[in-house]
C-alpha cells in the first residue's frame, strides 16, 4: 500500500499528540492507524502502545485479526484505514 507524504505526516503528528486516529477535516471521520501483517498481509489494528514524554506514542504493537501475529511496524509501514 502506498502512503502519501501528507498521510505519513498526519500519522506522525497524531502519534506525537498521543492519538491513534487521524480526523479527516472534510467529513470529521476518525481514521484509525493500521499496518499490514508481515505474515499474511491483512490490515492489523493497534493492540498496545508505548508512551513517552507528554503522553506521545513512541511505539505501537499491532495484532493481526486473521493469524494473531503481534508485531511492531516502522513508521513507513503505517497507513490510515
Amino acid at each position: 500500500m502506498s502512503v502519501s507524504i501528507d498521510q505519513r505526516e498526519a500519522i506522525r503528528q497524531a502519534l506525537a499528540a498521543g492519538q491513534l486516529t487521524v480526523t479527516e477535516p472534510a467529513t470529521g471521520y476518525h481514521r484509525p492507524i493500521a499496518a499490514p501483517c508481515p505474515t499474511d498481509g491483512q490490515a492489523a489494528g493497534v493492540w498496545r502502545v508505548v508512551r513517552g514524554p507528554a503522553h506521545a506514542i513512541t511505539a505501537v504493537v499491532l495484532r493481526c485479526p486473521s493469524c494473531g501475529t503481534e508485531f511492531t511496524p516502522t513508521l513507513e509501514a503505517l497507513f490510515l484505514r
